[in-house]
């Protein structure tokens, strides 16, 4: 196994930047199952679902708590795992050859799947009732599984919560998530189980990157910043948003991601105040800033970098002054950030240095969200930093009546002595930024 572990890292460190899609073979998932077991010290049936609908227009992205203990990608599934033996059972839709014309063949149809992947077996999800049936004894049993918010890869779990209870205000789409809508036909078909939840335990998990994850988020910090390169190039005064944009999703998507982990956010002048801004579509004046917030999605793990440039090339003094500031404030957090060390303490840095520089440290944070299949991915923001945690780092600088708005944001790895910068591949220092705009619109391309 170590072997093979070894042959896989060296595939994606030395392959080329282009070209190269990030997979995960079948003995991950079978050791994340191993690893989500022993963390549940009692007897119980842990019980997840897949999505049961893709978003429209977009490729499909598999839920990401039931991808991360199965690797399968088909909808309206489900996986039952008996958490002393560790056994699971994969539970997944009948298929017509009509059905199969549009979306391949799954693995019910597939002769060794299941040994392939893991499973004691592939079934038909018409079984599963029967099979929780088979499994019923005496006295009360426990089923785990998920009673907390799906986090989607553009939200986390909070911001789920957050949009159903504001979606909840509205009496004619009220209707319960899919999660709680299961929950409660759970206990009124089996009140002889009690459901407890394993969000926390799948968190903990997610929250500590794998050795193929880090080398997927490597990977993907190397084309996602060859992408803000790109974009940076692009910028012209005359040119529009969403042309920037185009040239940073092109190296994204012919370098082998699968898709943006987001919606890019390209904000110049006034746009760039609006944090979420997703029209893309002014066009770009002499002496604004962009603000570019984007990142891909590589092997089910996402990237997020900000860069913030001039679109004539040269920032005005205010616009300079107030960059440096957040760019010393970034830099000082990552050489902060190591094991044992706490957002509170970065958070800090960030504000004393922001201050010293004379502007308002409000948004001047620290070691920030974390990063993963998730662009705010799940994880427990009370604990100190951990090997293997990955984290957003983005201090802000905002001067609204000034139209300016800096943000550096890189994403970064804790490891066992430090920190690792994986989006470290897009310059930052004035002169190297300053150098690269609008290179690409001189040269005509």
């Amino acid at each position: 196994m170590l072997a093979k572990w070894m042959a896989l890292a060296l595939l994606v460190t030395a392959a080329p930047v282009h070209g190269q899609r990030i997979e995960y073979p079948p003995e991950e998932f079978v050791e994340r199952r191993q690893e989500v077991c022993a963390a549940i010290e009692e007897p119980a049936t842990l019980l997840l679902f897949a999505k049961t609908k893709a978003d429209v227009g977009v490729r499909f992205r598999q839920d990401h708590d039931f991808f991360y203990l199965t690797g399968n990608e088909d909808k309206n599934a489900a996986v039952a795992i008996d958490t002393e033996s560790c056994d699971a059972w994969l539970f997944l839709v009948t298929q017509t050859e009509r059905e199969a014309s549009r979306d391949g063949w799954n693995w019910l149809y597939q002769e060794g799947a299941a040994e392939t992947w893991g499973f004691e077996e592939v079934r038909p999800l018409h079984y599963l009732e029967e099979f929780l049936a088979r499994r019923r004894v005496s006295g009360t049993q426990v089923v785990y599984t998920r009673l907390s918010e799906r986090d989607e890869m553009d939200g986390a779990r909070g911001d789920t919560a957050i949009f159903y209870a504001r979606r909840l205000v509205n009496p004619w789409g009220a209707q319960p998530s899919e999660d709680a809508w299961r929950a409660r036909m759970f206990r009124e078909r089996y009140p002889h189980y009690e459901l407890r939840d394993i969000t926390p335990t799948i968190d903990g998990m997610r929250m500590i990157k794998r050795p193929r994850e880090i080398e997927a988020l490597r990977l993907n910090g190397r084309v996602s910043a060859e992408a803000h390169v790109a974009a940076i190039e692009a910028t012209r005064p005359g040119g529009y948003e969403y042309e920037v944009e185009a040239a940073a999703t092109q190296v994204m998507i012919g370098s082998g991601a699968e898709h943006a982990a987001y919606a890019a956010i390209v904000g110049s002048g006034p746009n760039g105040l609006v944090w979420h801004y997703q029209a893309n579509g002014d066009e770009l004046e002499a002496g604004e800033l962009i603000v570019m917030d984007y990142g891909a999605s590589f092997g089910y793990q996402t990237m997020d970098i900000t860069r913030t440039w001039p679109v004539s090339g040269e920032f005005t003094e205010l616009q300079e002054r107030a960059y440096r500031a957040v760019l010393e404030a970034q830099k000082a957090v990552i050489a902060a950030m190591k094991p044992g060390v706490t957002r509170q303490e970065t958070r800090e840095i960030s504000k004393e240095i922001v201050r010293k520089w004379g502007f308002d440290d409000r948004f001047a944070s620290g070691a920030g969200h974390f990063v993963g299949m998730g662009v705010h991915d799940v994880g427990d923001y009370s604990l100190p930093l951990q090997e293997g945690m990955v984290i957003a780092v983005e201090p802000i600088i905002e001067i609204p009546e000034e139209n300016i708005h800096i943000r550096i944001e890189d994403t970064v790895l804790i490891t066992a002595d430090g920190a690792e910068i994986l989006s470290a591949a897009v310059p930052k220092e004035v002169d190297e930024v300053l150098a690269l705009v609008g290179r690409r619109a001189a040269k005509g391309d």
